[in-house]
């Protein structure tokens, strides 16, 4: 019987444990999108908690609402003029902060500076910039608000004779293709 030499025992130790390395980082369960990239899901989740009153007592996170998951489900079905626009107002929110002083993009900067930085938007002379602030708001404040997580906050009760929720085929059709099934 051959033995095994130190060399060949600390290889086979070492592929292992890469493999096993390997394997761990490829089983993370990562929530499928199909509109927002990466990069502007992670700006939309900085900018959601920017806008919303999540650090109010009792009010839901962006999170809980389900805010970036639902605006991904609203613009993955819109005309691809209206998902290329927003993709451009996501993109024109990330790097205004540098032509108001701040240099740092909108995802990397600190609650606090963000907060500052919009409220310097609300002032501004650029029609644009103006636009890019309000439509996201609009946006983000109806997914937010049309969750049941903040109805009873809001005081809303619901919609009129309170019928159940019935899905479109649309909203069936993300479901299911995020999932997978």
């Amino acid at each position: 019987m051959q033995l095994l030499s130190r060399k060949g025992f600390l290889s086979g130790l070492g592929f292992s444990a890469m493999g096993l390395w390997l394997w761990a980082c490829g089983n993370k369960v990562k929530e499928k999108y199909l509109y927002f990239s990466d990069s502007e899901l992670e700006i939309m989740q900085v900018w959601s908690d920017s806008v919303l009153p999540v650090q109010e007592k009792g009010m839901p996170s962006a999170d809980e609402a389900e805010v970036v998951r639902r605006l991904d489900e609203e613009f993955y079905f819109v005309s691809e003029e209206i998902q290329e626009e927003f993709h451009l107002a996501i993109t024109a929110l990330q790097y205004a902060p540098f032509f108001y002083g701040y240099f740092s993009r909108f995802s990397k900067m600190h609650r606090d500076d963000r907060i500052r930085f919009l409220k310097q938007t609300e002032s501004t002379d650029s029609d644009t910039m103006r636009a890019v602030v309000g439509n996201l708001k609009l946006v983000t404040f109806l997914a937010y608000y049309g969750h049941k997580s903040t109805w009873q906050e809001i005081g809303f009760d619901g919609p009129f004779a309170n019928p159940s929720e019935k899905w479109s085929e649309s909203r069936i059709y993300y479901k299911k293709t995020i999932s997978g099934s």
